[in-house]
């Protein structure tokens, strides 16, 4: 009987390990960019990796981890590829 409990015991903390390990693993590109990446923001004109351009509130860290090309500060004044 004790050695059921301890043999439950140890697979449950296993467990509990796996789990917790492999969570904080799936957020480490976030978390980097997070890390590295000054929090302010402010609006772009900004051009997407679809070639469209748009605003977007961004900054130059967080626009080059999304695959933006900051175009100028301030709102675009078209839409469209270019």
């Amino acid at each position: 009987m004790r050695i059921l409990r301890t043999t439950t015991l140890a697979a449950l903390l296993a467990g509990i390990a796996a789990t917790v390990s492999s969570v904080p693993a799936a957020n480490h590109a976030a978390a980097a960019v997070m890390k590295t990446c000054p929090q302010s923001e402010m609006e772009y004109c900004v051009r997407g990796k679809d070639g469209f351009k748009h605003t977007a509130w961004t900054n130059h860290c967080f626009a080059k981890e999304s695959g933006l090309h900051i175009l100028h500060k301030g709102a675009c004044k078209g839409t469209g590829m270019h």
